[in-house]
């Protein structure tokens, strides 16, 4: 995962529909096909845990790698 995706808030104000189906694609890996038939708020609630995933990741990568 690159240093770009890690560090975009998905859940931020102002991302396009493919910005955010990207965040989901690439962080939680459901389908690009599925991806479009959801509802915003299935969007809306999968982008919570796509920022919550990240998050992981960011405090795993500070404490010097996998626990």
């Amino acid at each position: 995962m690159n240093e770009e995706t890690i560090n975009k808030n998905a859940t931020e104000k102002g991302l396009t529909d493919n910005e955010k189906n990207w965040e989901i694609f690439s962080v939680l890996g459901i389908r690009w096909s599925e991806i479009k038939e959801l509802n915003e708020n299935d969007k809306t609630f999968l982008l919570g845990k796509v920022e919550k995933v990240k998050a992981q990741m960011r405090a795993q990568q500070f404490a010097g790698g996998p626990q």
